[in-house]
């Protein structure tokens, strides 16, 4: 890895918290790279789970910001796993904002007594513990529109072998993907990033996507080419996307279109909260106040909010 510490404050020269879509050249594949700086560095450090556990999460958010940018309206793409492993429960969303933008957020349950059976470096089936587990896709395009979802069973041996196994099942789409996420060996401030290509169907919608021994030969190319990226590359903070990119592909060529900004985002906003503990009966209400208090703590961003009894009523 790079050993350039991560830049905190993201000035103007920065490239770190994007999503970069591109195409390969004379191909019928299309991919998109994320990084995450200090979005990443910012959703960790205010949980301070163990080590595995924020790089897991650090992978999950990572993931979010490359499904989320699909998006082609404002709504809210939200990854999800559940198990019986130490991390019975991990999500991470990303939401599109009017101005184009994204807002990232991720969290995790943690089992800290299984936890503590695996050792310092637990693997990825350890962590999420397969056995009965899934992945739940959801897309949520608002009101108007018809709310997505998919599942697919927890297999494999890492969170890119599960979601290339969603899209081999539940939308037949031909899809490669690298995830990445740890901390910066100088500054220890976590990085994350990622890189996916999918192969496009040609003509009607039903058509097969891989239509012959060219196109075969192209999609294994550039699947092949993506899997050689080091996860270095995927966090270094001097290696912008654009110039990732042309390292994979420049012989083939490769077109990058605008890039997304992304920065973490949290809806826990205080009146929302406040909206949501006026629907509690008054008996229930009475039995939140601990301390002449009622407490509530988002999971996202671990924030804590005061109400007194009066404002909740």
């Amino acid at each position: 890895m790079n050993d350039k510490p991560i830049v905190i404050k993201d000035p103007d020269f920065s490239r770190d918290n994007e999503i970069r879509p591109f195409q390969i050249e004379g191909m019928d594949v299309r991919g998109r790279a994320v990084r995450l700086g200090t979005v990443a560095d910012q959703i960790l450090v205010a949980h301070g789970y163990p080590e595995p556990v924020e790089r897991i999460v650090g992978e999950m958010a990572a993931l979010a910001g490359l499904l989320g940018s699909i998006l082609k309206f404002d709504g809210i793409v939200t990854v999800q796993t559940k198990s019986q492993g130490p991390i019975p429960m991990m999500v991470a969303d990303y939401e599109r904002k009017a101005d184009g933008t994204g807002h990232i957020r991720a969290c995790a349950e943690i089992d800290h007594e299984k936890l503590s059976t695996f050792g310092a470096n637990p693997s990825f089936k350890g962590l999420i513990g397969s056995k009965n587990g899934y992945l739940v896709i959801t897309i949520d395009q608002g009101a108007d529109m018809e709310r997505y979802q998919g599942i697919v069973e927890l297999k494999g041996d890492s969170l890119s072998d599960v979601i290339h196994a969603y899209f081999e099942s539940s939308e037949q789409t031909p899809t490669a993907v690298r995830l990445a996420a740890d901390r910066d060996p100088v500054s220890g401030h976590w990085r994350a990033g990622g890189i996916m290509v999918q192969h496009l169907a040609r003509g009607e919608t039903g058509r097969e996507r891989i239509l012959d021994r060219e196109t075969e030969e192209h999609w294994n190319r550039a699947s092949t080419l993506m899997h050689s990226v080091k996860e270095s590359e995927l966090l270094d903070p001097a290696l912008t996307l654009d110039d990732l990119l042309y390292r994979l592909y420049n012989e083939d060529g490769v077109r990058v279109f605008d890039a997304t900004r992304v920065q973490k985002g949290c809806r826990c906003e205080r009146e929302r909260l406040l909206a949501v503990l006026g629907q509690f009966s008054a008996d229930d209400k009475d039995h939140m106040v601990v301390d002449g208090k009622i407490a509530v703590n988002c999971q996202f961003c671990n924030k804590t909010f005061d109400f007194s009894p009066e404002e909740v009523g």
